[in-house]
């Protein structure tokens, strides 16, 4: 694909003529001088290598042949409940320095939204600066949350299992341990995502329980004298007790909880004995969402819905369901306490919108709200069925499955 105007050419990364091109210019927009090379090393080692970049769904921008644009993809599967979409995470989004306010951006931009859904994936997801990636689709997802506890709120209790110290790069153990632990946690990734990590502030503790086997493992990140839990798994209790410790070893006084998802055993703890709970929502930047194929997420989404209607006062109801973004229609036909995506047919009752809708199938917020500040329009009976099918589902990712 050529751009007359700029003579730029947008197409798929190669990673042999285009991977040093790429981590150049990458880091010349996102690192500091003294940490460029330090940048080219995480390029290569944990961000795009031993990663879930994509290729062949990543598009960069040519100028005679020169890297002057990307718009990377890193590839996941996104739980909504307990179904899983195949999500596009955009990352490492970045122009030439010396040829901006040229609309660059916006051609590779747009190439990539397309290049993306051509490669079969559903929705996308990205974190953002303020006041740009609306142009592309893209509506707010979830907001920036931290729970925070005082130390002295944790539990003192000796840990029951001694941990020891690990490198926190991909273990299969424990992905499985923290998938089970998520099944049914919108937002979070199925992991393995990232197979490295090079954060020299994370320390990992893990422990065994009496077979020998991991029975849980904490994750910490310590800035200064601050303490951040990253991620962990286990016992809630057993967890807190070995967060305790730690925070009592390096002499902090709180610990921030960033990006906890709402159902973890852990902010259950939270919101019933100890800590507060910071949340900043964005207009424009931060976690940010997006449609890419509209009936191939909620065909992926049918058994969930179906679950969520059966468990209802709803259970009986009977017809279609109309949903539709600004580029497709799906009929939910629900019968039998069941729910099934078909092709658009005629219904009285329906939910169409604009690029709101995608904040509709994560749960972003109370139905009611999204519609409301979405501007979306219902019809017959969609605003009863809504907090059925589409309830807050309190989406978050953890910071370990970014990009």
């Amino acid at each position: 694909m050529t751009d007359k105007a700029n003579d730029l050419v947008l197409t798929a990364p190669d990673p042999k003529r285009h991977a040093a091109a790429i981590f150049d210019l990458t880091g010349k927009c996102f690192s500091h001088p003294e940490s460029y090379y330090h940048w080219l090393k995480h390029c290569r080692e944990a961000y795009f290598g031993h990663a879930n970049y994509d290729w062949s769904a990543s598009t960069v921008g040519l100028l005679r042949g020169k890297v002057v644009t990307h718009w990377g993809v890193w590839g996941y599967r996104m739980r909504i409940g307990t179904a899983r979409v195949r999500t596009a995470g955009i990352g490492a989004v970045a122009t030439d320095g010396t040829l901006r306010r040229r609309g660059l951006m916006r051609r590779t931009a747009a190439a990539g939204v397309q290049r993306a859904a051509a490669a079969g994936y559903d929705m996308s997801v990205l974190f953002g600066i303020h006041d740009f990636y609306h142009r592309f689709g893209y509506v707010p997802a979830w907001p920036d949350l931290a729970y925070v506890a005082q130390l002295d709120d944790l539990p003192r209790g000796r840990p029951a299992c001694r941990a020891t110290r690990f490198c926190p790069h991909h273990r299969d153990d424990l992905a499985d341990l923290y998938n089970r632990a998520s099944a049914a946690h919108t937002g979070t990734a199925v992991r393995p995502t990232r197979l490295r990590c090079d954060d020299k502030r994370l320390r990992g503790y893990v422990w065994r329980g009496s077979d020998g086997r991991a029975a849980g493992y904490l994750v910490v990140r310590l800035r200064g004298r601050e303490l951040d839990h990253v991620d962990s798994c286990g016992e809630t209790r057993e967890v807190l007790r070995h967060l305790g410790a730690v925070a009592r070893r390096v002499g902090v006084h709180e610990v921030r909880f960033p990006n906890l998802h709402h159902r973890s055993g852990l902010a259950e703890w939270l919101r019933r004995s100890a800590g507060r709970l910071e949340t900043r929502w964005r207009r424009s930047g931060g976690a940010m969402v997006r449609t890419l194929n509209l009936p191939a997420a909620l065909a992926k989404m049918t058994g969930e819905l179906s679950r969520r209607l059966r468990r209802s006062h709803l259970a009986a109801w009977r017809g279609g369901l109309l949903i539709a973004d600004p580029r497709q229609r799906v009929l939910l036909a629900i019968a039998d306490g069941r729910v099934r995506a078909a092709p658009p047919a005629p219904t009285p009752h329906a939910v169409r919108g604009g690029e709101e809708i995608a904040r509709l199938l994560i749960g972003a917020d109370e139905p009611e709200e999204v519609v409301a500040a979405g501007g979306i329009r219902l019809a017959g009976q969609a605003r009863k069925l809504l907090p059925v099918l589409l309830p807050n589902e309190h989406p978050v990712l953890n910071s370990l499955d970014r990009f």
